[in-house]
């Protein structure tokens, strides 16, 4: 497999993790809000998207070892130019998985009341120090970091907003998506609570996105063409967020717009970065004697994690009934 194939890889292990952790990130912080003081419906929250923790995690874990085994000199990259967004973003994820587990541990009100604040705080953060990280890639992999060394003024002002931005995109969609797992898995009375968060984050989510998809048209005249791909990209999920408000307003909550918003919105970070670092990411690559003596390993692996998380997603995966397994 060349760097091509190990960067699409790189890609779809993201993406795989965006969407299903993405759950996780944004139904945890609707635990407060939906679930009031009563444990019984908290937890009744944190089940639906409870599934979806380990499963997730085993995407980015794989997509960390592909990163440091195909593109070394990305990571070390991005741990120059972003290094107190990454401890961030791993302080966040302990904290968000610590909370969650250790949260029904002891009958105290006070004690599970303290874990869903910081698991909800965690959740929040965990996008957002993603969303931050994928902003610096866009700069530092692309000309304009050349340009922002340099001391262009433009360059600066785009490395500091396109992190904040993209932070705040990562955020809302993970709010959309994770509030529309919860609608689909829970009873009535919860889902319809639910969606009217959901529908809350979705102008939001367009703005943010616009906003980004404007970032990378930037990047592009500073010299990154592959960003126009991003750009695209980002107004068309602007536009399914405002299509899918559109149908919540009318009240048609089960249109195939509003089922995409989510999904959508949770791996167009992921797919925006990689249309821009792309070429970038390519040309730091591993040698290719490296690539094609890992490639078989790696692939082997991918394809019996996959499986599993088929086998996984069948079992787990479903509305919540009377006879569902639950934990957390």
């Amino acid at each position: 497999m060349n760097a091509l194939g190990w960067g699409l890889l790189l890609a779809v292990l993201l993406a795989g993790w965006a969407v299903l952790d993405g759950a996780v990130q944004g139904g945890v912080p609707l635990v407060r809000a939906l679930g009031g003081r009563d444990d019984a419906r908290r937890r009744l929250v944190l089940a639906t998207v409870a599934p979806f923790l380990l499963l997730g995690e085993v995407w980015l874990v794989a997509a960390a070892g592909v990163l440091l085994a195909a593109f070394g000199h990305v990571e070390t990259t991005l741990w120059a130019a972003g290094y107190p967004v990454v401890v961030a973003l791993l302080v966040a994820w302990v904290v968000r998985d610590a909370g969650l587990w250790l949260r029904s541990r002891l009958p105290s009100p006070r004690w599970r009341r303290g874990w869903d604040v910081a698991a909800q705080a965690a959740s929040l953060a965990l996008p957002a120090a993603f969303g931050a990280l994928a902003g610096v890639a866009w700069v530092r992999l692309s000309v304009v970091g050349a340009q922002a060394d340099g001391g262009s003024g433009a360059a600066q002002a785009l490395a500091l907003g396109l992190p904040v931005v993209t932070a705040g995109l990562a955020v809302a969609a993970a709010r959309v998506h994770g509030g529309l797992v919860v609608a689909a898995r829970t009873p009535a009375a919860v889902g319809r609570e639910a969606r009217v968060r959901v529908r809350r984050a979705l102008v939001p989510a367009a703005a943010l996105s616009t906003l980004a998809a404007l970032g990378a048209l930037a990047v592009a005249a500073l010299g990154t063409a592959s960003a126009l791909v991003a750009a695209v990209l980002l107004v068309a999920a602007a536009g399914v967020a405002l299509a899918a408000r559109f149908d919540l307003d009318r009240g048609e909550r089960r249109s195939g717009v509003v089922r995409a918003a989510g999904p959508l919105l949770a791996v167009v970070p992921v797919v925006a970065t990689a249309a821009v670092v792309g070429p970038a990411t390519l040309a730091l690559a591993a040698p290719a004697a490296v690539l094609h003596d890992l490639t078989w390993p790696v692939l082997g692996a991918f394809v019996a994690v996959l499986a599993a998380q088929v086998v996984s997603w069948r079992v787990l995966v479903r509305p919540l009934g009377p006879r569902t397994a639950v934990f957390l």
